[in-house]
């Protein structure tokens, strides 16, 4: 009896084929671009009157939200570019001291109308860096973990390109549920 083989349909030739780290990224950073998106609808929903409201107790006024997004893309577009300049080596602190609070300072304040557009126009920048630096990891480097020391005096934390996007990701997503929330309370305190 002749040995019976899969029929041939279900495996695509070898040109075809992609590798799940392929599809996993591309999948990453398609919901990366969805989730900026999901922000950006969200925050044109602040009034430019609110801009600066500062709900008591928060960190960040209802505009610093955008200036903290910013900052945390810039941190972690740093962290990526380190990661994919050399993978298996540590990768020390990359943000100056004091620029974290800095811009922590400028979250606390809000903005004013006038800035909405040029903070916008920065977070798309600093989105398409974070973006074309990963769309040009190989697939092996995709998953990845590289040590890579967040702070001072702190251990290295292994982080892959893919928790780096996943984080960001889960950032955006974070505003956009406490955007509506800061908005619904600046208008109850109007």
């Amino acid at each position: 009896m002749r040995a019976r083989s899969r029929p041939a349909s279900i495996f695509a030739p070898a040109s075809f084929r992609c590798t799940l780290a392929s599809v996993d990224r591309e999948a990453a950073l398609s919901d990366f671009d969805a989730a900026r998106a999901e922000w950006e609808a969200a925050f044109a929903q602040v009034p430019d009157a609110a801009l600066a409201y500062l709900k008591p107790g928060d960190d960040y006024a209802l505009g610093g939200l955008q200036v903290h997004v910013n900052w945390v893309l810039v941190h972690y577009g740093r962290v990526l570019d380190g990661i994919k300049a050399d993978p298996s080596q540590e990768l020390q602190p990359l943000d100056k001291p004091g620029e974290s609070a800095e811009a922590n300072k400028r979250a606390k304040a809000g903005l004013t109308a006038a800035e909405r557009k040029p903070v916008l126009e920065e977070m798309s920048g600093l989105h398409r860096f974070v973006k074309d630096t990963a769309v040009d990891l190989s697939e092996a480097d995709w998953y990845r973990k590289t040590p890579v020391v967040y702070g001072e005096g702190q251990d290295p934390y292994p982080t892959s390109p893919d928790d780096v996007l996943g984080w960001l990701r889960e950032h955006y997503r974070e505003h956009v549920q406490q955007c509506p929330e800061l908005v619904a309370s600046w208008r109850e305190r109007s």
